[in-house]
């Protein structure tokens, strides 16, 4: 071959492979510019990211009772409220006939002010007036004893010869007094019977005085007659008589007569008693009058003593016991007569209303049903994998279908200790307070729970569709200038839609620094697990570095 065949048959080959390069390289292109144009892709972002756990459940209110009376076949006097009413605390719902109930505690009131009394004076030390009206009533009660013992030994002693003629001259002139007495008795007698028949004459002459005027009467001058002068003189003297009669019978008076005869038979018994001695009826009652004197003396001691000394601890124990009963008793009636009265125990809605004023309410039935709807909760069941990372007071979001997706606010109150096991299932109960809740939330309503578990402020976040796993390391996908290159990154917090990059390195440990806004693929729906290189070579990027690595 001549070399100028050669050089055209070099030239001619070059074209040809140059030609196949060139449509290589197109087809390459081509190819590239499908696959952008199919795959999918995110950019990275910075914001708040919280992780949570979710659950379900109906909402109910904790502080809710059912009220009835504390009393039974009374009728109902008023019912103050009906369902849907707010009420406060100690507001009265409704009330029963309650005066049996009312003149009870007015019973126990009064026993238990006597019994405060009672107490109180038993308590207190004596005053200086009782100890001086204690202490008179004792030396009183000496001296009547002493009087006592000194008139039964006056009865036992013999008479001297000074008491008999004393008792003898005593008795002369009682009787003396006596004689004088009756002697003035027997004399006013016959005064009275002179009296008498001046009275009598007097009658008789007024009588025929009267007489003589009636047979002249009928005269013209009958009034100023000799026998009208004779009738009124004869009535003067009638009334004379008659008044003199009447003074005397009303100044008779038997009583020095009879003081006389008593002072007689007091002398003549006290000289028996002299001479013959005290008789066994007169012994026995001076001795009696001992016995009782005695008895006065010794209680009028103890009660001086016992003021003294004051009240003893038995006394005061057995008043204070007495005045605890009393109070028990005044307080059993209160609390019988508050039974009377159904009593919002809290603050509240009435959610039902059972009973109408004239019932008497059947036993064991509620009339009142009380529920405070500003304290509501949410009850839902968490697995065994998710409530360790659940503790109370973390913040949750809570979604109810029947308020159209709406979200509030709610706070994890208590976390059961205990789980429940059903089908091989356990479930531990959690207890989800609503915050400030909207009047539209109603106890009964379904509701989801979202309980904040943790929370990264101001974190670098990949969607969790741009990460996968492989041979144990987390690793996304940059897209630099069209070409996908892998990253390795270390994973911080994350939730159901985002995970966050605490790190990142490429495949030949090389430190990149990700920031907000590079784009990185979103993997399809499977994840591949196996073990692999990041790009061509094991790893590196082709051409200068990804915009935001460094």
């Amino acid at each position: 071959m001549s070399k100028r065949n050669l050089v055209i048959g070099i030239i001619a080959l070059a074209i040809l492979v140059g030609g196949g390069a060139f449509y290589w390289y197109q087809q390459q292109q081509a190819a590239a510019r499908a696959a952008t144009a199919t795959r999918q892709t995110a950019t990275l972002a910075r914001g708040d990211l919280a992780a949570s756990v979710n659950g379900g459940g109906n909402i109910y209110a904790p502080q809710q009772t059912n009220l009835n009376f504390g009393v039974s076949n009374a009728s109902v006097t008023a019912v103050n409220v009906q369902v849907g009413d707010k009420v406060k605390k100690d507001a009265v719902l409704a009330q029963v006939d309650s005066a049996a109930l009312q003149d009870a505690l007015a019973t126990a009131q009064a026993n238990l002010a006597s019994a405060q009394a009672a107490y109180d004076e038993i308590k207190a030390p004596a005053s200086a007036d009782e100890l001086a009206i204690a202490q008179a009533q004792a030396r009183a009660a000496e001296q009547n004893y002493k009087s006592a013992v000194a008139k039964l030994d006056a009865l036992q002693a013999p008479p001297t010869a000074l008491e008999l003629q004393t008792a003898r001259a005593q008795l002369a002139a009682a009787n003396a007094s006596y004689q004088a007495a009756l002697a003035q008795s027997k004399l006013r007698d016959q005064q009275t019977l002179v009296n008498r028949a001046a009275v009598t004459k007097a009658e008789i002459a007024l009588q025929a005085a009267q007489a003589a005027y009636n047979a002249i009467a009928w005269q013209s001058n009958a009034a100023s007659s000799q026998a009208a002068q004779t009738l009124q003189t004869a009535t003067i003297d009638y009334e004379t008589a008659k008044a003199n009669y009447e003074l005397q019978t009303t100044q008779l008076n038997d009583n020095a007569l009879k003081s006389a005869e008593a002072s007689l038979a007091t002398a003549q018994t006290n000289l028996n008693t002299l001479t013959q001695g005290a008789t066994a009826d007169a012994l026995a009652s001076a001795q009696a009058a001992i016995d009782s004197a005695q008895q006065n003396w010794e209680t009028a001691k103890k009660n001086l003593a016992d003021l003294q000394a004051g009240a003893t601890p038995q006394a005061l124990a057995q008043a204070e016991a007495t005045l605890q009963s009393a109070k028990a008793n005044f307080e059993a009636a209160q609390r019988n007569l508050d039974s009377a009265k159904i009593i919002a125990p809290f603050d509240g809605t009435v959610a039902a209303v059972n009973i109408v004023v004239g019932q008497i309410p059947a036993s064991g039935t509620t009339a009142i049903a009380l529920s405070n709807l500003t304290h509501l909760q949410l009850q839902l069941a968490l697995s065994e994998v998710d409530i360790a990372q659940v503790k109370p007071g973390q913040n949750a979001q809570l979604t109810f279908d029947a308020l159209d997706g709406r979200s509030f606010p709610g706070k994890v109150v208590s976390v059961s200790p205990v789980g429940t096991s059903s089908q091989g299932v356990v479930n531990y109960t959690v207890i989800v307070g609503v915050e400030n809740p909207d009047p539209a939330i109603l106890p009964g309503m379904s509701a989801s729970a979202s309980i904040i578990i943790a929370e990264q402020p101001n974190a670098l976040m990949a969607p969790n569709r741009a990460v996968r796993t492989q041979g144990g390391r987390k690793i996304i996908t940059l897209l630099f200038e069209g070409r996908e290159i892998p990253i390795i990154i270390r994973a911080g917090l994350t939730n159901d839609q985002f995970t966050e990059i605490t790190s990142a390195t490429a495949a030949n440990g090389t430190a990149v620094n990700l920031q907000e806004g590079d784009t990185v693929v979103l993997n399809a729906t499977t994840t591949n697990s196996g073990q692999g290189n990041f790009g061509p070579g094991g790893g590196g990027f082709f051409g200068g570095p990804p915009g935001g690595l460094r």
